[in-house]
């Protein structure tokens, strides 16, 4: 039997640990952010859930729904 360990993540949760663009610091549970204002050139950001909830921030998952 296949044992299971905490550091396998499911392909559907994000990061448990990145770098947050907005505070600029490395954050727990980071999401994939992509900006589409003129002139940022589709660069792909990630932002911890505390800038997510206080910038407004849409995840680049969530913006396809």
């Amino acid at each position: 039997m296949a044992e299971s360990t905490q550091d396998q993540a499911s392909q559907d949760s994000p990061p448990t640990a990145g770098y947050c663009s907005w505070h600029q610091r490395i954050a727990d549970g980071v999401q994939r952010i992509q900006l589409s204002e003129a002139g940022s050139g589709g660069t792909v950001h990630y932002a911890c859930v505390h800038c997510i909830r206080i910038f407004k921030l849409t995840p680049y998952e969530a913006q396809g729904q």
